[in-house]
């Protein structure tokens, strides 16, 4: 009991603080989601400003030559921060990562919007770290409450930006944990996740949620689902190798200004071979999807590829929601062939390929849970699982070893 009035004052320190960089995360992403809609609406309506996509690529390059420094390092970069604290994440971050992410949708790169929420996230966290004078002796802000306050701007950009509150918690703990989770950020990281959503909602984010029905549960039906596992892992596995070998092949052998205008004209040059719903985050595929409706059997591996590309030759945006359209369309394009509801399967597709990818597995379940309900809890547990003990070591935000 001796310890208690100290437990007190770091939970009462954990809960207020999340709660200020859950505030400030989501406004940032209330802006950041109304802003990323302006631009897909204008690049839908006018489809020529795909071809201006190299030298928009070339302006996001350049500023980020200009200012960025070590923003250029991304998410990253914040993940060795919460890690090992060097100080080296700038305020920058968050106008940087936020105008490179608008120019790459205005010219429909095929790239996501998760990437850009937890770096704002992660830099509005960073620059209440910096609070000097009274108020930062008032913070009483040491290297670990640095880091706290880094770790919670991962979880309220996430759970901001997707409307998913606990996942976002669970993402702010499982993302660092390399292979583990961090459970001193448990507080800190659910408070900016249920605030930062609650403020985006109320600044007038919406963000649409999909319905699929589950069978019953059958023990064929399990062993239906075991077999999906495989090609989610296969999905993930191809993903993350392919995304961080182009994008080391293409640093090592192209200068900075060289990257987006050689990729940018390669996409404008593909595009016309692909359907118009591959651009940008690729969520057109979402209502067809939903509705039982058929879709090419090899769209999902499509968008994977275009999504690599892009990331790959230095677009900004991340790659989440991408993965997400992938995963739902891969469950669709196998669901024939394995027996089961197409939606069923591309609601656990829709999860599943991204905690594989990611190594975040219970962020996955909670996601699940809260965008298509308990009864999928079960399903995404044991594809998800089954998928993320399969794919490897490397992941979206850590290269890894090749093998």
């Amino acid at each position: 009991m001796s310890h208690l009035p100290a437990r007190i004052t770091r939970l009462t320190w954990d809960l207020a603080m999340g709660s200020l960089v859950g505030l400030l995360c989501g406004g940032a992403a209330a802006a950041f989601l109304f802003l990323l809609t302006l631009t897909i609406g204008l690049r839908k309506a006018h489809p020529a400003l795909l071809f201006a996509l190299p030298l928009l690529g070339l302006l996001s390059a350049w500023i980020y030559r200009r200012w960025g420094g070590t923003a250029e390092g991304g998410t990253a970069l914040v993940l060795d921060e919460v890690t090992e604290w060097r100080g080296q994440v700038p305020s920058r971050m968050a106008p940087l990562v936020l105008i490179g992410t608008l120019l790459a949708h205005l010219g429909g790169a095929s790239v996501g919007r998760e990437g850009t929420a937890v770096q704002m996230g992660a830099a509005l966290g960073r620059t209440l770290a910096k609070a000097r004078g009274r108020l930062g002796a008032w913070l009483r802000l040491t290297r670990t409450r640095q880091r706290l306050l880094l770790q919670a701007g991962l979880a309220g950009g996430f759970g901001a930006v997707f409307g998913t509150p606990l996942a976002g918690g669970m993402f702010g703990l499982e993302v660092v944990g390399r292979g583990g989770l961090r459970t001193e950020g448990l507080l800190i990281c659910l408070a900016s996740s249920l605030v930062g959503d609650r403020i985006a909602q109320a600044l007038g984010s919406h963000h649409l949620h999909w319905t699929a029905a589950p069978p019953e549960l059958s023990g064929l039906v399990w062993l239906r689902l075991l077999a999906f596992a495989p090609l989610v892992a296969a999905a993930a596995w191809a993903y993350v190798h392919a995304s961080h070998g182009l994008a080391a092949w293409t640093r090592l052998r192209f200068p900075w200004w060289a990257r987006p205008l050689i990729g940018g004209v390669a996409f404008a040059c593909m595009a016309p071979l692909f359907s118009p719903a591959h651009l940008n985050l690729g969520t057109d595929w979402l209502p067809r999807i939903f509705s039982g409706g058929s879709v090419p059997t090899l769209a999902f591996a499509l968008k994977l590829a275009l999504t690599a590309w892009c990331l790959g030759w230095g677009f900004k945006g991340g790659e989440v929601t991408p993965l997400f359209v992938s995963g739902a369309l891969l469950g669709v394009a196998v669901a024939p062939g394995l027996g089961l509801p197409a939606p069923f399967l591309g609601a656990v597709g829709f999860v599943t390929l991204f905690g594989a990818a990611s190594h975040t597995p219970l962020t996955s379940l909670l996601l699940g849970v809260e965008l298509f309900g308990t009864p999928f809890a079960a399903p995404i547990l044991v594809v998800g699982a089954l998928a993320y003990g399969l794919v490897g070591a490397r992941s979206l935000y850590r290269p890894g070893p090749a093998g």
